[in-house]
């Protein structure tokens, strides 16, 4: 989150949201300020759309100080239909997915408080009995992580992935343990993988998660180490690292998969990888740099990025670009053909799904986009980020915007 302005620094202040907690200092509210403080002062960190029920399909989202907001995605208003405190004002939600397990439709939100699961229907009846307002649904289940090894205090989740093979959710968070995997029916820690130590791969924060479906048991990692870690979700063993900085010669230009481990980029130390999605097999993933040396950033100096893909079966590099924004999320939009990242510029950019060639870019309201959901039917895709607002988009062009 680097070149934040005065005005957000206080929604993840000493959290590593793809930042370096200590460059951030947070900004004073008096007593008792940040339940009523309105929606330009908060972040919106994830979204989704929900599976179409009866023909209606919503959004949600979550954000910076403890909401879970739902929209109907083709409705008039820009207001939430309804909006649950899940955490308290001073906890941060990052991530919120939907997943199908034993015929429910389950929401599963994570952040400061661990991840919290709950039944989707509760949603639909609390919507179907309010026009609108601010209410209080308990969650059917929390899972927490360990505590801080260092402080004992408690561990952000960052991101979620659901395993249907193994009924297991994975999430990833900024601690020693790096990756944590539960049962989902006994409700129990079955192990952590992926952390920093000694034959853990992964060195540093991690940032995303995925259980790729229908593929034995493949869980793919990544994070501020810069690498993308194959696993086999089962056993908890690593299959594979693939470096981003291997893809990189000393010119910080990206180089073809038959050359890729005869270079190194310079700033691949200070490399970190932000979000991943997919096509079928192909593998899209987006990051940043801190101290990208001669590469700068309109929101902040000395930063750059990139975006690259791999074919996921033979795990080899495809293509990819430098870039100047630090990229903080991608998502395959399926109507476009296209993979969308949104990053510390403020502005959505199209890429080819085969090349990875720009092929267009958009404007949002939010000035740093953190989180990108695409839905195929109705053809829409939203972008959020601070603000507090997330921006609606029919292809490539601007059609409304939500606000929390």
């Amino acid at each position: 989150m680097i070149g934040l302005s005065p005005l957000y620094t206080d929604v993840v202040a000493a959290k590593r949201k793809f930042f370096q907690g200590s460059t951030i200092k947070k900004y004073s509210y008096g007593s008792g300020c940040k339940k009523s403080r309105p929606s330009t002062f908060c972040t919106v960190f994830g979204s989704a759309f929900s599976p179409a029920l009866s023909g209606r399909t919503y959004l949600v989202a979550c954000t910076s100080n403890g909401l879970i907001c739902v929209w109907d995605s083709v409705g008039a208003s820009t207001e939430p239909i309804i909006r649950v405190q899940a955490a308290t004002a001073d906890e941060v939600l990052y991530d919120v997915q939907f997943i199908q397990s034993n015929g429910d439709t389950l929401l599963v939100v994570s952040g400061d408080p661990g991840i919290l699961l709950y039944k989707w229907s509760a949603f639909l009846n609390a919507m179907e009995n309010l026009s609108n307002g601010n209410i209080m649904l308990e969650p059917i289940a929390q899972f927490n992580p360990h505590p801080s090894p260092s402080d004992g205090e408690p561990i952000e989740i960052n991101c979620t992935s659901y395993s249907a093979v193994d009924n297991a959710l994975y999430g990833v968070a900024g601690d020693s343990f790096g990756c944590y995997q539960w049962d989902l029916e006994s409700e129990k820690l079955v192990g952590t993988f992926g952390g920093a130590g000694k034959n853990r791969s992964n060195g540093d924060y991690l940032h995303d998660v995925m259980a790729i479906p229908n593929n034995n048991h493949l869980v793919l990692t990544a994070g501020e180490d810069g690498a993308i870690t194959f696993w086999d979700g089962k056993e908890r063993k690593i299959i594979e690292t693939m470096n981003i900085q291997n893809t990189m010669n000393k010119n910080k230009q990206l180089v073809t998969w038959q050359t890729q481990n005869k270079g190194q980029w310079s700033n691949g130390s200070n490399l970190w990888v932000s979000s991943m999605d997919r096509k079928g097999d192909w593998l899209a993933a987006v990051g940043g740099s801190e101290s990208g040396n001669n590469m700068s950033l309109r929101s902040g100096p000395n930063t750059a990025g990139f975006m690259a893909t791999w074919h996921l079966p033979t795990r080899t590099f495809n293509s990819g670009c430098v870039t100047r924004e630090s990229y903080n999320a991608i998502a395959y939009n399926q109507n476009l053909d296209s993979f969308v990242s949104g990053g510390n510029d403020g502005r959505l950019t199209f890429l080819d799904s085969a090349t990875g060639e720009c092929t267009g870019r958009s404007g949002c309201t939010s000035s740093m986009i953190y989180t990108l959901c695409c839905n195929a039917a109705p053809s829409m895709m939203v972008a959020g980020g601070t603000g507090g607002s997330l921006d609606c988009f029919i292809d490539r062009v601007k059609a409304s915007n939500f606000t929390t």
